[in-house]
């Protein structure tokens, strides 16, 4: 009896999800022959570069073999993150938002990778507007092994 009564509930559910599949289809179809006009998928604005990315690009670029960029480990060795902006004097300046006090080494690696970048150029405007007023907040991940990647571009972290 247990079996008959399943039997009838899978029936009754293939039947709704039949008439659920009907509905959903259009009620005509074309004709035979006939072209049908169909318009290509609407595609998605580029999505604009965030600055901090637009920033952490450029630090990438002038800092070498100091940058991670590979997945980072699943436990970092530190993170440091700082505010940094662009003067009057057209030059980077930036300051400590959090740092590690147990390696205040790795603190001097992120400023100094700010401090080294050449005069900004090659930016957006819309990037350089903002460092010039509020500046960005990035974070430094640091690997065991000292090098480091920007949250803005860092891949996913590794599972421990």
């Amino acid at each position: 009896m247990k079996h008959i009564a399943a039997r009838i509930a899978a029936a009754a559910a293939l039947a709704v999800f039949a008439h659920v599949s009907l509905a959903a289809e259009p009620a005509s179809k074309p004709a035979a022959g006939k072209a049908v006009k169909t318009s290509a998928p609407a595609k998605k604005p580029a999505a604009p570069v965030s600055v901090n990315a637009e920033f952490a690009s450029v630090v990438y670029k002038h800092a070498g073999s100091q940058v991670h960029n590979e997945e980072p480990q699943a436990l970092l060795r530190a993170v440091v993150v700082l505010r940094v902006k662009v003067n009057e004097q057209n030059q980077w300046q930036a300051e400590v938002f959090r740092d590690n006090p147990d390696q205040p080494e790795l603190t001097k690696v992120a400023l100094e990778s700010v401090a080294q970048l050449p005069a900004p150029a090659g930016l957006s405007e819309a990037c350089l507007a903002k460092l010039r007023n509020e500046g960005v907040i990035e974070a430094w991940l640091f690997q065991t092994d000292g090098r480091f990647a920007l949250k803005a571009l860092a891949k996913p972290q590794k599972r421990a």
